[in-house]
């Protein structure tokens, strides 16, 4: 089911996300606005978390995908939101931001990658409806680990 799709542009895509996301870690890192001392507060795990990040993340996912009609254009959006995104997370340490991606990262830019990927190649229908299923079924998975499992591992090592 998966070797119908062009993996080399996936993984442009996922690469693409890191490179912001840890461009932005290292310029904040640089630019001295990272302060790892300085406790940052953290939301409680709850349903509505839950439901507010698959909000977040559908409503980007859907800009990813309408942004597919022009390949240059969907990976700037890619690479400079990842890139605003990479110095929000990592202000409190580039070690910290990279354990607060960590656990659930992985999966939720991989399932953006196959959305924009989706968006790219909508003329081939059947094609698109695998991989939206995918994306989407990889950012609720995502959703319900950064909402918990995250939540948990940042509080436990913040608070040593």
């Amino acid at each position: 089911m998966l070797k119908e799709f062009n993996w080399k542009n996936i993984i442009k895509i996922y690469l693409t996300f890191w490179l912001g996301l840890l461009g932005g870690g290292l310029i904040d890192y640089f630019k001295g606005f990272s302060k790892p001392s300085v406790p940052i507060p953290l939301p409680i795990p709850d349903y509505g978390l839950f439901l507010k990040i698959i909000e977040v993340n559908f409503t980007f996912a859907i800009i990813l995908f309408l942004l597919g009609i022009s390949k240059v254009i969907q990976r700037i959006v890619i690479l400079v939101l990842s890139f605003v995104i990479g110095e929000i997370v990592f202000t409190s340490g580039f070690i910290i931001g990279l354990i607060g991606i960590l656990p659930h990262g992985i999966l939720e830019l991989l399932g953006f990658c196959f959305i924009a990927y989706a968006g790219e190649n909508f003329r081939y229908r059947n094609k698109v409806i695998k991989l939206l299923f995918i994306g989407f079924i990889m950012l609720v998975i995502a959703a319900f680990i950064e909402s918990s499992l995250t939540i948990y591992i940042l509080e436990h090592i913040l608070s040593k």
